[in-house]
Order: structure tokens, then sequence, then C-alpha cells
């Protein structure tokens, strides 16, 4: 399972009620944040973490996804988590 630019586009273009990046059973998926809420699945990062974190959130460039899809991919891969 790798985080993928692709997967920060689609959080990014969802129209859930808080969508979120989650692993579950060692997928990714986005999940609503009531659903989040209900399921046990680790949380990757939020829409709102994801626009706060990169540098123009509303529009983000190609190499800025890549950047922070690597970022998050390293923390999920790490041991522990």
């Amino acid at each position: 399972m790798t985080v993928k630019a692709d997967d920060l586009r689609l959080l990014l273009a969802s129209s859930l009620s808080q969508p979120t990046l989650v692993l579950e059973e060692g997928s990714l998926k986005i999940l609503s944040g009531d659903e989040v809420a209900k399921r046990s699945s680790w949380v990757v990062v939020t829409l709102e973490d994801l626009r706060r974190e990169l540098p123009d959130g509303d529009n983000p460039t190609e190499h800025d996804l890549v950047e922070k899809a690597a970022m998050l991919d390293e923390l999920v891969s790490s041991p522990g988590a």
C-alpha cells in the first residue's frame, strides 16, 4: 500500500462531510468524518489538515501533491504505524 498523489487528489475532490483518508484493512479509503468515528480506521490525513499543510491548499501543484504523498507514505509505512 502506497499513498499517492492521486489519493490526495481524490480527497481534495471529495464531496463527503469532513472527508478523511484512512488506512483500513490494508487499503486506503476516503470516509466521511462520521464513518471514521464509527470505525477503527487509521487516519492518514483529513481534508482540513491536507489543505492547511499544502502551500496552496485550494490549488495545489503536482509537485506539492507528490511531496505530501511521499511524506504521508513514509509515515504510514514506518514501524509502529
